[in-house]
């Protein structure tokens, strides 16, 4: 071989691995310039962690949502965990600085997630169930002290001896472990009981309320105390707003909010404004949504949601049955065909809604029957029935006259002196005088709300205007505000008391699972249908509206809103 030809095959094979060695360093290039799309944000992996390939999807870091801003007309007082007053209480209807023993999820189902009980299991007789509880060892009251199976057992007597209707039927508890008890009841209401308690029932401390006679008016600091993912800080009166941080190595669930701010605000108008100018992020308020006519300066602003959803909650007609005419069937008769549900709806609901059928819940609501007949008003309907049953206007001044030919007027009691009772009552009063009925607003009922409570006691309203809360509407509904039963200790509302129709109550509360609960609450449906002890006036929407740029990770739960048991957790920055 010449020494030509072998410097050529020696230049050839030099280019070869020039090529071989740039060809690598391209690929490395490659997945360099990959590497360069990870967030800054992203933690770098150690020596031991190995590389994603090139068909994983890095994803970027989730940061905890820095603050929480929640706007309400609550006042900022009391700072009590035995009660649901003010901000304070209403906010710990979802597990906040109180720890719920259960509650609800977006579905109206119930669920332990975030809760002290984390899972049941009921008897077959419904007379008793096992609960699995948070590990106890890792679990303390926001003062440093354990939570210990001694707190357990006090939370039950502690209700029970404040007279807490539910509790009132408990029995029995047993601590099984440390993780575990049985609790039996004096009747088939085991399924009922978890239902009945998902607002306002919390694990309670026994070295702070043990020797609280009046645990209402209990004003001391250690009040606010609880085990809840949120801790207390302090109050600003001047402000109106309370401070709360996140609990550190919280054992119920990994917190994804470090703090949280309530504002107390004067009006809705006042919320919707602190809205739109970033001062708070969302807005609560319970069963009260935000009024439609502000959606206007919500919608304008590209940063909010209306937080928009079916209400479960429904303003309502009820019927006294103790009084004459409004326990005579044929008069409720030609009240339901009298009313205008279009004026009503569109009133309640600033055109959002729509009229309620006859079975008077909200189709929102569990058990729902989608079949019945739809309120509709029919004046001649109406004045035919009162025709025919007697009430006649005998003196000619375009009223009716009660059968016997004494006077008719009737009384109408309301649960609220706010304006929108005021104006239900001015539409109330306007269309049963088209067809003749003479009816007068109790002045009482609005100026002392201890009138109001008194009457409904006793059960001696005639008419009553008032209002199934998103907390009752999940469970019972209208049907507890109609029967002639007692809901707790100091409520009553319903004086209907036919045999049939506090069976259909009593099977809704012993149901043993959802399927025998909507069976039963079908059969009330019917029977609000066929006897009309009560109207529900119209289907409303929601509307508790949230900033979408500084907070992601909301759930929008129906008629309840953004802010409910799975925020602390699922809420994220945004930013």
């Amino acid at each position: 071989m010449t020494g030509k030809v072998k410097k050529s095959i020696a230049f050839m094979l030099v280019l070869a691995m020039m090529f071989i060695m740039l060809t690598a360093c391209a690929t490395n290039d490659t997945k360099t310039t990959d590497a360069t799309k990870t967030p800054a944000s992203t933690t770098v992996a150690d020596a031991t962690t190995a590389a994603p390939t090139e068909t994983e999807e890095v994803k970027p870091e989730v940061k905890n949502a820095e603050v929480i801003r929640i706007g309400t007309t609550y006042a900022n007082t009391p700072f009590n965990t035995a009660t649901s007053d003010g901000a304070f209480g209403r906010v710990n209807y979802n597990s906040f600085v109180r720890l719920n023993l259960c509650r609800f999820d977006e579905n109206g189902v119930l669920t332990g997630d975030g809760c002290f009980f984390k899972s049941w299991d009921i008897s077959e007789d419904n007379t008793s169930l096992i609960v699995e509880f948070a590990p106890l060892d890792a679990l303390y009251w926001h003062d440093g002290n354990p939570v210990t199976t001694e707190d357990v057992l006090f939370t039950f007597d502690f209700y029970k001896e404040n007279k807490h209707t539910w509790f009132m039927k408990v029995e029995d508890v047993e601590i099984l472990s440390d993780t575990s008890m049985k609790i039996s009841f004096d009747s088939s209401c085991a399924f009922s009981f978890l239902n009945q308690i998902t607002l306002m029932y919390t694990i309670m401390p026994k070295h702070i309320w043990e020797n609280v006679e009046d645990p209402s008016s209990y004003t001391e600091a250690d009040a606010a105390i609880g085990c809840g993912p949120f801790k207390f800080v302090s109050n600003d009166p001047d402000a109106q707003i309370s401070y709360y941080e996140a609990v550190e190595n919280y054992p119920i669930g990994d917190i994804t909010v470090n703090r949280v701010q309530i504002h107390s605000l004067e009006n809705q108008a006042a919320i919707a404004m602190a809205l739109v100018n970033d001062e708070i992020d969302v807005m609560y308020a319970y069963s009260a949504s935000l009024d439609p006519t502000l959606l206007t300066l919500i919608d304008a602003e590209e940063n909010l949601d209306r937080g928009e959803s079916q209400n479960s909650a429904t303003y309502q007609l009820i019927f006294g049955f103790n009084n004459f005419p409004t326990n005579d069937k044929d008069f409720r008769m030609a009240v339901r065909y009298a009313l205008d549900y279009n004026l009503f709806s569109d009133y309640l609901t600033g055109g959002f809604g729509t009229p309620a059928n006859q079975g008077a819940i909200s189709p929102s609501a569990l058990g729902y029957n989608g079949t019945l007949p739809i309120n509709a008003q029919d004046i001649e309907k109406s004045k035919q029935i009162l025709d025919d049953a007697g009430f006649v206007d005998t003196d000619g001044d375009g009223m009716r006259e009660l059968p016997d030919g004494s006077e008719m007027n009737v009384m109408v009691a309301l649960q609220g002196s706010n304006e929108t009772y005021k104006r239900m009552a001015e539409i109330l009063e306007t269309n049963l005088a088209a067809v003749g009925i003479r009816v007068t607003v109790d002045e009482e009922t609005i100026s002392n709300p201890d009138h109001m409570t008194k009457l409904r006691m006793e059960g001696t309203y005639e008419l009553y205007l008032g209002m199934t809360t998103v907390g009752i509407a999940v469970w019972t509904g209208i049907v507890a505000y109609i029967a002639a039963i007692t809901m707790t200790s100091s409520q009553r509302f319903g004086t209907y008391a036919d045999p049939a129709y506090l069976k259909a109550y009593d099977d809704m509360m012993t149901a043993r699972n959802y399927d025998e609960y909507i069976a039963a609450i079908q059969i009330a449906q019917q029977m609000n249908v066929d006897e009309c002890p009560g109207i529900a006036l119209a289907i409303m929407q929601s509307f508790f509206p949230y900033r979408t740029d500084h907070v992601t990770g909301w759930t929008n739960y129906p008629a309840w809103g953004v802010i409910n048991g799975s925020t602390w957790y699922t809420a994220v920055s945004a930013e």
